[in-house]
This record gives C-alpha cells, structure tokens and sequence, in this order.
C-alpha cells in the first residue's frame, strides 16, 4: 500500500528546494564559475537534497507497489522504469551520479560545469511529480 500522504509531503518539499533553487543559481556558467564557495555550496546542497528526495519517493512508491526490493538505489530506479519513463529514471539517475560526486567530494575537470548544468536543467521535475501524483492517485 502506498504511503501517499509521505509522497505528496516530500514532493512539496520537492518542488520548494527547485524553487529556491531557481531563485538563487547564478543565470550563467560564467557567473557560476566567479561565485563564491558559500553560494556554490548552496547549489551543491539543494543539488544533493534534490536528488536525495527522488530517491526517497522513489522508494516509497517501490515498496508502496510491492515491487521485489533488491535493496539498492539502483534497482528502486530499474524497477520503477515502466511507469516513470525511461528518459525520467536516466534524469534521476545522472542527479544521483552527480550527488555522489558532490557527498563522497568525487571532483575532476568537469564538476563545477556539471553543478551548473544540473542545476539548470530541472524540467523534469515537473514530470517527476506528475508521475508520481498519478501513480498516487491510481493506488489510491
């Protein structure tokens, strides 16, 4: 059985740390790269609790569907394809590859470009929570 009043509570929750987010990211790679430590940092955050809630939800709605639980991130996100979309896991897949980068402090040549990027490429969160809602709202 689904935990839909969980779900909904991290999806709000979601949709604040995109918001805020938006509001606070540099516009541009440039002015990215030029800001201070304090405000990358902010980004890197809201970045890492995106993608950690994804996978919360995610999680809830695998063991909500009775999937068989392998136990990983990995296979939540394999087993929930069908009904989120392929190009939507691979989304989340590659936001969790970059919050591993950002916790486990996995830094190369490309990280400040790919903070940037991820943060600016959020639409499908939008899809995310709509999938999700219907998911709900079909379990109900």
């Amino acid at each position: 059985m689904l935990d839909a009043e969980r779900i909904n509570r991290k999806l709000t929750d979601l949709e604040q740390y995109k918001e805020r987010l938006e509001g606070f990211a540099p516009k541009d790679l440039k002015s990215y790269l030029k800001s201070d430590s304090i405000l990358k940092s902010a980004v890197e955050r809201h970045l890492q609790l995106i993608s950690d809630l994804e996978l919360d939800i995610s999680a809830l709605l695998y063991k909500g569907l009775e999937l068989k639980l392998s136990g990983d991130d990995e296979s939540v996100l394999d087993g929930l394809k069908d009904r989120l979309g392929k190009n939507l896991v691979e989304k989340i897949d590659n936001r969790r590859k970059l919050r591993n980068s950002l916790v486990h402090a996995y830094i190369d040549s490309n990280y400040d470009k790919e903070v940037f990027e991820q943060s600016h490429d959020m639409g499908d969160l939008r899809d995310f929570g709509r999938e999700v809602r219907k998911i709900v709202k079909d379990h109900a």
